[in-house]
């Protein structure tokens, strides 16, 4: 009779170790996390290269992109979180879309992720938010000027260095009467700020210095750097095509990628669609205002990744961004996007030729993005849709730099608190 307890026991202990058992094999179950992204294009870049990479490393996280249309992002991203139904892992959109997002409670903090520590406080500018950091950086993008090489050698042409030089080059091309000098047209007014004036505009605001200012309130929009850089922008109108109103921003890259245009205003980004036709294309960077000036480039966060504060599954998440945050995501990325820059303080080498000669352009020049996307586009009317508005006017009409100005600096005052008067 004394061996049955025992037997007993033997026997229930057999059934925990099978129960264990069970319990450890539902648990070495791969963790599934999504990844909600606005960029569609790069579907076979994460399925087929960066994923994969990933996932050999850590065969106990498995992760889905989920992109949604550009357009439709923002809207889309919201209505899940709110719902309930948010991917795990959300790409963040910089500075103000952002800030109201983390204001809503949608991302985890990131304080103690290891990761963080590959990126210097600017880089995460764009995402912290009271000195906590709710997003990992993935790539910033550059804008500058696309140039065809041959038809610079064709007219004896070097790329400018100053904006002198610019238009005096803009001139030349001009009178060969074989070129359109300028690939850039009015009809989608984003273009107009983003390849256009907060390109060049820098060099006379001063990047930072005037930024920031405007933040701060000691600058105002129709301080005269300010204006200068509208009039400087709204100088290339006699360099545009003819019917420049209704060109579209892929009509302007298919005009350069033709040979009919000899340079063309873009961004980092289009690296891939300039380069299509096998047209020989070279970059350079915006002018300084003045012989031997300071050379500022437009360098803007342009997308990081964070954690939705209502996932189940934040372990897996912090260990995926801490791989994002490393050098073997950013060298991939950055090489599987050409146009894609990395953020980290980490060496990258990029294998793309055009994408090198970008990335050379940061070689003394002060960093800056773009103008109105940090708090100034927070309230009604945001400077950021202000200045595309307001610049389709100046490009399209007789309408002033003085009066445009003076419009979204009357605007930006009409809400945002360091512009009014004291």
């Amino acid at each position: 009779m004394r061996w049955k307890p025992a037997r007993t026991t033997l026997a229930t202990l057999a059934l925990g170790v099978s129960i264990a058992s069970i319990a450890s094999a539902a648990l070495a179950e791969p963790v599934t996390l999504t990844l909600g992204s606005w960029r569609t294009e790069d579907l076979a870049i994460w399925q087929d290269q960066v994923l994969p990479a990933f996932e050999a490393a850590h065969p106990d996280i498995k992760v889905e992109f989920a992109p949604v249309n550009t357009n439709e992002y923002n809207a889309a991203i919201q209505s899940q979180i709110e719902g309930g139904t948010g991917p795990d892992l959300i790409t963040c959109r910089p500075f103000d879309v952002n800030n109201e997002w983390i204001g809503r409670g949608y991302f985890a903090t990131l304080d103690g992720l290891a990761g963080l520590a590959n990126f210097t406080d600017t880089a995460k500018a764009a995402w912290t938010v009271k000195g906590a950091t709710y997003c990992v950086p993935v790539a910033a993008v550059l804008a500058g000027f696309y140039y065809n090489i041959d038809i610079f050698n064709e007219l004896g042409l070097t790329p400018p260095t100053t904006a002198a030089e610019f238009t005096a080059v803009l001139q030349k091309i001009q009178d060969s009467g074989k070129y359109t000098p300028l690939a850039e047209g009015s009809a989608e007014s984003w273009q107009l700020a983003y390849n256009g004036l907060y390109s060049i505009g820098p060099a006379y605001w001063k990047g930072e210095e005037g930024r920031l200012g405007l933040i701060d309130g000691t600058k105002k929009l129709t301080d005269p750097d300010f204006v200068a850089a509208f009039a400087a922008f709204q100088a290339w109108k006699p360099f545009l095509p003819s019917g420049q109103e209704a060109l579209s921003y892929s009509d302007m890259t298919q005009l350069f990628t033709l040979g009919r245009a000899a340079i063309l205003p873009d961004g980092s980004w289009n690296i891939n669609q300039v380069t299509s036709t096998g047209l020989n294309v070279g970059v350079f960077g915006p002018p300084a205002v003045e012989a031997n000036g300071q050379r500022y480039l437009q360098e803007m966060p342009d997308m990081a990744i964070g954690i939705n504060a209502a996932s189940t599954k934040q372990d897996a998440a912090k260990v995926f961004l801490d791989w994002v945050a490393g050098s073997e995501f950013q060298q991939l990325y950055v090489n599987s996007a050409p146009g894609f820059f990395a953020m980290s303080n980490q060496a990258v080498t990029y294998d793309n030729p055009l994408a090198q000669h970008f990335a050379d352009l940061k070689t003394g020049a002060l960093l800056t993005p773009r103008l109105a996307l940090d708090r100034l586009s927070a309230g009604t009317p945001p400077l950021d849709d202000e200045i595309w508005r307001q610049l389709q006017v100046m490009m399209t009409s007789d309408t002033t730099p003085e009066t445009v100005t003076g419009e979204l600096q009357t605007g930006l005052a009409s809400w945002y608190g360091p512009q009014q008067a004291k």
